[in-house]
């Protein structure tokens, strides 16, 4: 276990790489945490992604209110298109989970990814982190036209 103090600053550098455009030096410093942590600190690898991703779905849609008995949803459309990639469908779907304050549906996810072997679970994490600069990228343009119920691709 790398633990909180040795897990943030390569959190930070995850994600400054990841949100400028150099995913392969992102990946090299996930591979760090993958090779000397545990399954928490990748979690916590994905939760900061997440929660980079909940930033910009904020910028993107400032006028959205979830309250009790409401949540963010993939669009059926989006959950048809990623159905052919599970990497790209988890990060979807893990985004989602932890927008919506789901934990136990994140860990679901991530556990369901981990099952899948150091390979699996990589592409995965790496696909979070390429739907997390989507995202931020998309919202540097503004504010979108809301997909009621959704969040974008």
């Amino acid at each position: 276990m790398i633990g909180p103090e040795g897990l943030q600053p390569l959190v930070q550098e995850i994600l400054r790489h990841t949100l400028d455009g150099r995913p392969a030096v992102a990946a090299s410093i996930l591979s760090v945490v993958t090779e000397h942590g545990d399954s928490a600190d990748l979690f916590g690898v994905c939760c900061a992604a997440a929660d980079t991703g909940r930033v910009a779905l904020q910028v993107l849609f400032p006028d959205a209110e979830v309250g009790p008995g409401q949540e963010w949803q993939l669009p059926p459309a989006m959950a048809d298109q990623l159905a052919g990639d599970p990497h790209r469908l988890f990060a979807a779907r893990f985004v989602t989970a932890y927008l919506n304050g789901d934990h136990p549906l994140a860990l679901a996810l991530f556990q369901a990814a981990e099952t899948g072997g150091h390979q699996e679970r990589t592409e995965s994490v790496c696909a979070l982190l390429a739907h997390v600069r989507r995202l931020t990228l998309r919202a540097e343009q503004g504010p979108a036209t809301p997909d009621p119920g959704g969040v974008p691709a």
